[in-house]
């Protein structure tokens, strides 16, 4: 199958690239391993919107948050995806926890960050009154928000193959060779052919980079993990507070989410396995200490899921100058790894996308975009091109003659399937139906918003099993809860 450009990795960077591209005229394939989009990266991180007073000026980073920042609820318009702009307060409760804000001020700045205010104790706890009584000064960014990410991220996928984009999920890309001015790419279910390729495989770039060309970066994954506070806890901080430590540890991160929850961590934890999400006790009690330092008594009595991510964490490679043999790895990559391959033209890394990278994907998407398309002749401009997702309903948000006309139209309305969080059997199979649609039972978590709420799909699970065989014409048998193999039901006793 021959493509004018083929994306490698259809995570919420992915997505995005593949959709600006879609601005132009072009055949567009999006490969991903596994059997659903944005369920690696994506799915399981802080899911903060930041303001831009991180990343230094003169890099990709500095260059592009605050302008994704303040881009950020126009976009999430488009695809009709929930944010929340909350504001955020570092805090120091010492002297190294003041001159880490000072800094940060500086920078933010410099970057043009809106609102930035250096805070006093007393302004502080006029914001937040739970915070540690230790605090002495805080920086109040305004600008900060909260989305879910995982929504983010499949809108931006679902509206790529809206405007034309091919998605092929189970296609693992093992090998790219080049014949002449076309690449030609061997995955698990068959060859692809491309122009251009651009990789976006997270976790797993440095491997793709390393079929193309020389390894320059490596990719060491960096485990953090996390608590979830029921919605009964919401009402703990109104912000997002971060933490400067004066110990130059890691501190962790209490923030609401756009569900009303309030998510504490993570912790940071360099390991070997690129696939290792689990978590441990020891590190979950750690998360509970650090937090104090933030928030005074944290109701961790109301923790209703623990979860870990993975974060591409990107490190330089030094080479052995006689021999060319790899020796380490030197510090971190300070900044997101996007270009052409100097070895292999029309090959594009977009590698190494730690935070700010959720806040920064669609700015991404469109500096690859205009770096790839700035190397074709003439390429022509996509006029159908449509930046809006399908309407998304959400009953729950609808008042009530508003849910009684939907009900009217459409039995199924009706029918609550995910009682704590008041999704429909409609809301389930629309998410089934739409492009990029969800195979599984945690793919329809990931875009209905089922099995989010206090009993964690103890109630609704069957039934979504059962929507889900009903749609897509399947046995019950056949239904994963989320990756390959992940099987419920195994045999009927009867």
């Amino acid at each position: 199958m021959m493509y004018d450009v083929i994306v490698i990795g259809a995570g919420v960077v992915g997505g995005f690239v593949a959709r600006e591209l879609l601005h132009t005229k072009l055949k567009v394939a999006l490969l991903e391993k596994n059997n659903d989009v944005c369920c690696e990266v994506t799915k399981a991180n802080t899911a903060i919107v930041h303001p831009g007073y991180s990343a230094k000026t003169n890099t990709i980073k500095g260059k592009m948050t605050v302008d994704a920042n303040e881009n950020f609820q126009q976009i999430c318009s488009e695809l009709q995806v929930q944010f929340k702009r909350i504001g955020s307060l570092m805090i120091a409760t010492g002297e190294k926890g003041i001159e880490k804000i000072q800094k940060k001020y500086t920078i933010g700045t410099q970057n043009g960050v809106k609102g930035l205010r250096l805070l006093n104790r007393e302004e502080t706890f006029a914001l937040e009154p739970n915070i540690n009584p230790e605090v002495i000064m805080s920086l109040h960014a305004p600008s900060t928000g909260v989305v879910n990410p995982w929504e983010y991220g499949i809108a931006a996928v679902e509206n790529a193959v809206d405007n034309g984009a091919n998605l092929y999920l189970n296609t693992k890309v093992e090998g790219i060779d080049k014949e002449k001015d076309v690449f030609v790419i061997q995955t698990n279910t068959g060859k692809f052919k491309a122009k251009y390729v651009i990789n976006c495989a997270g976790l797993y770039s440095d491997e793709v980079n390393e079929m193309v060309a020389h390894p320059f970066f490596k990719i060491v994954p960096r485990r953090g993990e996390y608590y979830i506070l029921d919605t009964e806890a919401g009402n703990l901080v109104e912000h997002i507070i971060f933490q400067t430590r004066e110990d130059d540890t890691k501190g962790v991160i209490i923030a609401p989410t756009v569900e009303g929850n309030i998510l504490v961590g993570p912790t940071a934890e360099d390991i070997d396995e690129k696939n290792n999400n689990s978590t441990s006790l020891e590190k979950l009690d750690l998360i509970k200490r650090v937090a104090s330092k933030s928030v005074t008594n944290v109701p961790f009595h109301l923790v209703i899921r623990s979860f870990a991510g993975i974060r591409p964490r990107p490190n330089w490679i030094k080479k052995n100058a006689v021999t060319g043999e790899i020796e380490f790895y030197e510090d971190d990559v300070k900044d997101f790894i996007i270009g052409e391959t100097k070895e292999c033209n029309n090959f594009f890394n977009v590698a190494g996308i730690k935070s700010p990278g959720l806040t920064c994907a669609h700015e991404i998407g469109k500096y690859v975009a205009k770096l790839v398309v700035s190397k074709m002749e003439k390429p022509l401009k996509n006029e159908n091109f449509n930046p809006n997702r399908k309407k998304k309903i959400r009953f729950n948000e609808l008042d009530m003659d508003e849910q009684k006309r939907l009900i009217q139209q459409d039995r199924t309305y009706g029918n609550m399937v995910c009682r704590c969080k008041k999704i429909t059997e409609a809301e389930i199979v629309d998410a089934i139906k739409r492009n990029a649609g969800a195979r599984t039972v945690d793919g329809v978590k990931r875009r209905a918003g089922t099995s989010l709420g206090r009993c964690q799909g103890s109630f609704c699970t069957e039934e979504i099993i059962e929507i889900l065989a009903r749609e897509l014409k399947k046995p019950i048998h056949q239904i994963e809860k989320d990756k390959s193999g992940s099987f419920i039901v195994t045999d009927s006793v009867k």
